[in-house]
């Protein structure tokens, strides 16, 4: 599979908690919260793929979606973040 391109990222802060609308699992273990939240494509794909990346930047998980709009829109719905909070360049 090819390197996906970043399109949006965030880095998440303590006003960013987890609403509990959604889980995510590795096998049967619960993951935990993410640090940082990418929206990327891949150029083989149509669609946009939201990862949640631990603190050293690695994916723990990913959702996919139709959209960046749709992808964003995941993200406030576990996370309450907003368009405006995201950056279309990597965090430093």
């Amino acid at each position: 599979m090819d390197e996906p391109k970043l399109l949006r990222c965030i880095k998440l802060t303590s006003a960013h908690r987890p609403t509990g609308k959604t889980q995510h699992f590795h096998g049967d273990a619960l993951l935990p919260p993410p640090t940082e939240l990418r929206i990327v494509q891949y150029s083989s794909d149509t669609g946009y793929y939201l990862f949640y990346c631990d603190e050293s930047g690695a994916e723990m998980t990913d959702t996919y979606h139709d959209s960046v709009q749709e992808a964003m829109d995941q993200a406030e719905f576990e996370f309450g973040i907003t368009a405006a909070e995201w950056s279309e360049a990597e965090p430093s």
